[in-house]
């Protein structure tokens, strides 16, 4: 099973914590202030954990989001969609915000 997706982005790892934190405020997702952020919530009657990580590289930022355990309950390629639509929700809000800050900046 597929436990986890990954990308490398060509951002700080500041702008792209901003994006994680934006994403799980937005959808109304519960998490601590620990980093990395913890989000839960339930899915189709199962607990989602996730764990959301940003390693700084010498080109960017590597973005990971992996289960912290088995979603019992879940189709395996359901689980992987997960991983993958949160991954690309954060992607796409740091693109919006930097895009519209660029817009305003010029």
């Amino acid at each position: 099973m597929m436990e986890y997706v990954q990308r490398e982005l060509p951002y700080v790892r500041s702008f792209v914590l901003r994006s994680v934190y934006g994403v799980l405020r937005q959808e109304g997702i519960t998490f601590g202030e620990e980093e990395p952020p913890v989000p839960e919530w339930r899915e189709d009657g199962t607990d989602v954990s996730l764990s959301i990580t940003a390693e700084e590289k010498a080109f960017g930022t590597e973005l990971t989001v992996s289960l912290r355990r088995p979603c019992d309950g879940i189709p395996e390629q359901r689980a992987y969609r997960l991983l993958q639509e949160m991954l690309d929700q954060i992607v796409r809000h740091l693109e919006n915000t930097l895009m519209t800050k660029g817009e305003e900046d010029a």
